[in-house]
């Protein structure tokens, strides 16, 4: 059965030969207090150390139809008014295609029922022209802390996203003149970096676009009485970890004589080799084969090229 939070409070304690504490959250004992303190830190230092399989979760984002409108341009304005409706557009979250407005125009703001403003300004003066709002970005998963890589999806076409793009390659994509490819790239933008945003826009797709990535969770601390709610960190004496209690303990401890000037060094080389000793057999291992690789028997991506399916085509085909 898992330790709770005051199990290993009381263990560090014990192990150190303090005086054991009957409470956690809330206790004034200073002690008590600062190993309280020093168990959060713990968490933190410990889920940042490897890739756990415990703290691996998958996100699956489905990217919506665009909406299809009309509304009024005027030359040299980033104002589009006359539309006829706008529920549903998002600031910041949605792009708008349309003859006369830039390619990478961003919703800024949503100012009424019939009126958008964009982030650059439009390059003609048209009445009742067609627009495309298109959300390219979206909102991270509540817990993000880290991406895993490589597992970047898009499940509808069965290609691998491409990137994370840097901040250079995709002002390439969205301000140069070659704007779109084959394939969907990624990267992580905004406030806090929050926001995931793919390229090119999704203003083609006529059915829901079903994306998939797999990320490390920041929620290492299953709350009291609940099988389905974690937390970042310990706000209950019974709070339980997901992550190896007897690391939390001796992470504790080490802490602790550090903070009271005493020679932690021991401690410390004891909790760094234990930590390696988990990720080390933390989830299965691959057989690595020293001998010459061969071919797979089953097709992989590496066996199916970007373009002219199935190929091979041009002056160098024969």
């Amino acid at each position: 059965m898992a330790l709770t939070l005051l199990q290993m409070i009381q263990a560090a304690q014990g192990e150190l030969g303090l005086p054991q504490a009957s409470s956690v959250v809330g206790n004034t004992d200073a002690t008590t207090t600062q190993m309280f303190a020093l168990s959060q830190r713990v968490l933190d230092e410990i889920r940042r150390r490897n890739r756990w399989t415990v703290m691996q979760f998958e996100y699956d984002l489905v990217v919506d139809v665009p909406i299809i409108t009309t509304g009024d341009l005027t030359e040299n304005s980033a104002v589009i008014t006359g539309i006829p409706g706008t529920t549903g557009i998002e600031a910041q979250f949605f792009t708008c295609s349309a003859n006369g407005v830039p390619q990478a125009a961003r919703v800024i703001s949503v100012d009424s029922t019939s009126q958008v403003t964009l982030s650059m300004e439009n390059t003609n003066t048209l009445v009742g022209e067609t627009l495309t709002f298109a959300r390219d970005t979206y909102p991270m998963p509540v817990g993000f802390d880290w991406f895993n890589n490589r597992t970047m999806w898009d499940r509808t076409n069965r290609w691998e996203l491409l990137g994370p793009d840097s901040p250079q390659m995709d002002q390439w994509h969205r301000s140069g003149i070659v704007v779109t490819g084959p394939r969907r790239h990624f990267r992580k933008v905004g406030p806090l970096s929050s926001q995931f945003r793919i390229w090119p826009m999704p203003v083609e797709i006529t059915e829901p676009l079903q994306l998939v990535f797999e990320y490390l969770s920041i929620a290492a601390v299953q709350v009291q009485g609940s099988d389905t709610e974690f937390a970042q960190y310990f706000a209950n004496d019974t709070d339980t970890c997901l992550l190896d209690e007897q690391a939390i303990i001796t992470g504790i401890e080490w802490m602790f004589w550090e903070k009271k000037g005493f020679n932690y060094v021991p401690m410390q080389n004891r909790w760094v080799d234990y930590l390696d000793r988990l990720a080390a057999r933390d989830g299965a291992a691959p057989t690595l084969n020293l001998v010459k690789r061969v071919n797979p028997i089953f097709i992989s991506p590496a066996n199916v090229q970007d373009g002219f399916f199935p190929g091979p085509v041009g002056p160098n085909s024969s």
